[in-house]
């Protein structure tokens, strides 16, 4: 009898599993509202089987929320889901760089020594690790990205794991590019990677955050005001060389206000968008590693868009790495671009996000899977009820 009914409550629990697997990945209010159920359910959701499964069945982890970067400091979280973000140090004025892999890499002003500090920070949980001070920080044309640093991760909720920050520094006066990493494991920056970008004749500057694609970063560079100027700034991770690459005269002659983009297959794209126009150049390499643009495809937008009044042409202002996602702005509000399945009306991000003449900024968005955390002091059964299952008065 006793061995029957232990199979018995085995297959049940199975059966839980099955069904809260099975939960919109999207939706992170079902998992919490199921974790608060009971202890059994707790113990079941905050096993490290049930994320592998989890993950196993959703394959890729959905975007929560975003954060855009404007020309003033801003962190603030919009959220897509029933997701909600901890508060942030009250105290700092933070504003974005970068985010991938459930991580927020941030920026804030030290009052007292007047130096601005990189933070990482894990929305999930709300903790914040303080990165080693670079004494480059303030001065120059920089940009810094941040990613998972452990072996063959999934990156569905590894905020808890190693991460490293890559750091890229413009020298004007030396006319190079420098790359160092700074690693969560040994605390400290790496030695510089160096690669030569020419004769500053203009402004030179990142105009977005970085792109993983692949086992490489790369950051899109403007020279003053001229697209023409465009390049390419590539940091390989697994050599940890720094290079720079040219845009063909075709492409640049083409392109408008172009983004980087990553595909699920790792690779790197470049998409730009004029008059409702969107343009998709694909790098694709070659048995022999020769890597080189694929044939540009035109997508016209207008047949996509909602008819309305656009009073100017839309801008693409970021994309989600590793899908065919990109996103648009209009004067109507922001919004979502699939580029598989390209349906229509394309899908509304955010109406009250709209786009600005004066104003440039960029969306990152917040990619992760939302697992409820072990906390303290959740009541359980046992210690709501007196021993003998009922309630007390």
């Amino acid at each position: 009898m006793a061995a029957e009914l232990v199979r018995e409550l085995g297959e049940i629990e199975e059966l839980v599993e099955e069904i809260l697997i099975r939960l919109l990945k999207d939706e992170s209010g079902n998992l919490l509202r199921s974790f608060l159920v009971c202890k059994p359910w707790r113990d079941l959701l905050a096993g490290d089987g049930f994320r592998r499964r989890y993950g196993d069945f959703h394959q890729t982890p959905p975007m929560l929320g975003f954060f855009h970067i404007w020309p003033e400091p801003c962190a603030e979280f919009i959220p897509t889901t029933d997701f909600v973000a901890p508060d942030l140090n009250p105290r700092h004025h933070y504003s974005v760089e970068d985010c991938r892999h459930g991580r927020v890499l941030l920026r804030y002003i030290d009052e007292d020594e007047n130096i601005p500090l990189l933070v990482v920070w894990d929305p999930m949980t709300g903790s914040e690790t303080l990165l080693g001070s670079l004494e480059k920080l303030g001065t120059g044309s920089w940009s810094a990205s941040v990613l998972c640093a452990a072996d063959n991760c999934r990156h569905g909720d590894c905020q808890s794991g190693p991460f490293r920050v890559v750091f890229v520094f413009l020298h004007h006066e030396e006319e190079i590019a420098t790359a160092c990493v700074y690693s969560s494991e040994t605390g400290s920056w790496s030695s510089s990677a160096v690669t030569d970008v020419g004769t500053f004749e203009d402004e030179i500057y990142f105009s977005m955050p970085s792109v993983l694609a692949g086992d490489a970063l790369y950051f899109l560079l403007f020279r003053g005001q001229d697209v023409e100027g465009c390049s390419i700034l590539k940091y390989d991770l697994g050599t940890s060389c720094l290079s720079e690459i040219h845009l063909s005269e075709e492409i640049q002659d083409a392109i408008n206000s172009p983004i980087l983009i990553a595909s699920d297959d790792g690779r790197l794209g470049l998409a730009d968008l004029f008059n409702f126009e969107l343009s998709i150049w694909w790098r694709e390499v070659d048995p022999d590693g020769v890597a080189s643009w694929a044939e540009r495809r035109d997508i016209d937008l207008e047949t996509l868009l909602p008819t309305g009044d656009f009073k100017i042409s839309p801008e693409l202002v970021g994309s989600i790495e590793g899908t065919d996602i990109i996103f648009a702005t209009t004067s109507l509000g922001t919004y979502e671009i699939d580029l598989k399945s390209l349906t229509s009306p394309l899908k509304m991000l955010s109406s009250w996000l709209n786009q600005d003449p004066n104003v440039k900024w960029t969306i990152l968005p917040y990619v992760s899977f939302y697992y409820p955390p072990a906390v303290d002091g959740i009541v359980d059964e046992e210690s709501s009820e007196d021993g003998h299952g009922n309630e007390e008065a």
